[in-house]
């Protein structure tokens, strides 16, 4: 089977989660329904799982915001846990061997680095980039495998993505790889911050205005 193929058929293994209940201190508002571009965050985020995995869902422990998506949304099952609990409610929400966990702040997911690291993951209990700035561990691969080591660092009172991490066997995707896919390393940018909504006003509007022609 080639390269693509299997990351094809990861894809048809994996679920897509997309966090959404932080308290987004740095933003001072909720983010998953700022808009960027005219569209809000969130739906960028949907728009591209859907268009590779079978299974969508979202996790928050407020379902409310997200009733017009269309989409499942599954509570955290350990309290005041951060993205650790929502990475750890992704893997208990879905029958199927890998979990893909992203941020609902992230608008410029690459589709063909998502799919690598849907292949990636197999035979491991994570695939993760390693960007310029280290591990990205929320767009990241989760497989079944991290279910229990997860849940056991969040019972010990473990809730950085770092320290959990240090009991899986992780894949990392150095950033040599992901520039295959992503030559800019877009994809790895959230909104975390209003200066972050700024940058990414200014990236949507420099793609959309044409190239001067040579000469």
């Amino acid at each position: 089977m080639s390269s693509s193929a299997r990351r094809t058929a990861a894809c048809g293994e994996t679920a897509g989660a997309i966090l959404a209940g932080g308290r987004s201190r740095r933003m001072g508002r909720a983010k998953a329904f700022i808009e960027l571009g005219g569209r809000p965050l969130i739906m960028r985020v949907i728009e591209v799982l859907r268009e590779l995995f079978p299974e969508v869902f979202i996790v928050s422990t407020d379902a409310a915001p997200f009733a017009g998506l269309g989409l499942p949304v599954i509570p955290d099952l350990y309290a005041h846990g951060g993205p650790l609990a929502g990475a750890h409610a992704a893997l208990s929400a879905t029958e199927r061997s890998q979990v893909l966990v992203v941020g609902c702040d992230m608008p410029f997911l690459s589709p063909a680095m998502l799919a690598h690291l849907a292949g990636r993951a197999e035979g491991r209990g994570a695939a993760v980039p390693r960007g310029p700035d280290g591990l990205h561990p929320l767009h990241a691969v989760y497989s079944k495998h991290a279910l229990d080591p997860i849940g056991a660092a969040l019972s010990g009172g473990v809730l950085k993505f770092s320290d959990a991490l240090s009991s899986l066997d992780v894949a990392e995707i150095g950033e040599d790889e992901l520039r295959r896919f992503d030559p800019d390393l877009r994809s790895l940018f959230n909104v975390n911050r209003p200066e972050d909504l700024a940058r990414a006003e200014m990236m949507i509007a420099a793609d959309r205005t044409p190239a001067s022609p040579a000469g």
